[in-house]
């Protein structure tokens, strides 16, 4: 049982790389109580300069060096917001110094070496939760209430599905916006499974619990990446739901049909007793049907898509915090967050051999 620290004073805390999902984590950090982002860190300086000058951090606390960083400066945590790959060496250095973590997800590139940041933290004595921040979407943590109250009864089935063209070339011939947002996602061997439909699997889990077993199919339309750009997961839980996973970032699409940050996605839950839904074409809406009707009223009611998206980091960048003060164990633990990592995994394997992949 991990326990209490700090008590009531400032957490000072280091941001380890300033792309562009790290705006949102400065944003969070800035009105979190309690909690000071001190430095950062960006192989590229000026990057992490532009961004000290917007949130107030001194020009001598940048690095390009985030090894510099972890020697010059102290700090009771790190949020490590930089690509995949980089995970591990950055985890491992701040264990060594005893340094907590809160890592950006997908947090590793096998389960290996998830398995080695995870053992290292345990052994430093430090925290390693995964900003798996999805599942702190108001919608989602909505609908886990519906489901435990047993408002469409037991579940049975789920749904995601979720089409657009996000990494076909523009019609111009420009890339589009996440390979300019995160340039190197176009060299990923393991695409929108990893880098996005892992947020997916994370959110069944959330809701239905441990994966029995799953089978993927996968494919490729894009000329400008290298990973799978289409995914399909059947995945049946033990808690007898069976959830399907249907993304595409290689699709032609009604511009109606384009997911937009912060929107809802396209999500079905059915139950024995109903169904309930979410309906990102029509206001952002949770769409509840029973034996007594049909109901609708707005997922982030009061709130734009840009603001409620930016509230799931808060949620949970603040849930870190407060599991560090108290003590607590996190909902995305590392070691949680493996049952994840190893789901995703499995359907790389499963769409390699064409085969039903089962989860220990």
């Amino acid at each position: 049982m991990p326990r209490p620290q700090f008590g009531d004073r400032a957490l000072r805390g280091a941001m380890l790389g300033t792309g562009s999902i790290s705006i949102h984590h400065m944003r969070a950090w800035q009105v979190i109580p309690g909690v000071k982002i001190v430095a950062l860190a960006n192989r590229t300086r000026s990057r992490a300069q532009e961004m000290g000058r917007q949130f107030g951090v001194d020009d001598a606390h940048i690095y390009a060096d985030y090894r510099e960083l972890l020697s010059k400066e102290q700090v009771d945590f790190v949020d490590v917001a930089t690509a995949p790959a980089i995970h591990r060496e950055q985890v491992l250095a701040a264990a060594a110094r005893g340094v907590h973590v809160f890592c950006q997800k997908p947090f590793a590139t096998s389960l290996e070496e998830a398995a080695e940041m995870i053992t290292a933290c345990e052994k430093a004595g430090v925290r390693c939760i995964i900003n798996e921040n999805w599942r702190w979407r108001r919608w989602y943590r909505e609908l886990k209430q519906m489901l435990q109250q047993g408002i469409i009864g037991q579940p049975r089935y789920a749904r995601f599905q979720i089409h657009d063209a996000g990494v076909l070339p523009r019609p111009d011939g420009s890339l589009p916006g996440l390979l300019t947002r995160q340039p190197y996602t176009a060299q990923m061997p393991r695409l929108i499974l990893f880098e996005w439909g892992i947020h997916l699997i994370d959110v069944l889990r959330f809701l239905f619990g441990d994966i029995a077993s799953l089978y993927a199919r996968m494919s490729r339309v894009s000329p400008v990446v290298q990973g799978e750009d289409l995914a399909v997961v059947v995945l049946e839980f033990r808690s007898g739901v069976t959830g399907l996973v249907d993304v595409s970032w290689g699709s032609h699409t009604p511009p109606g049909r384009h997911g937009v940050r912060g929107n809802v996605d396209p999500f079905v839950v059915e139950g024995d007793a109903g169904t309930v839904e979410l309906d990102p074409h029509q206001g952002d809406a949770i769409v509840t049907t029973t034996i007594k009707g049909t109901e609708r009223h707005p997922a982030h009611p009061g709130m734009t898509p840009a603001e409620a998206y930016q509230e799931s980091y808060f949620n949970t960048q603040s849930h870190f915090v407060q599991c560090l003060r108290r003590g607590e164990p996190a909902e995305n633990e590392a070691r949680d967050n493996l049952k994840t990592l190893a789901a995703t995994f499995a359907a790389y394997e499963s769409a390699a051999r064409n085969q039903v992949v089962a989860l220990t």
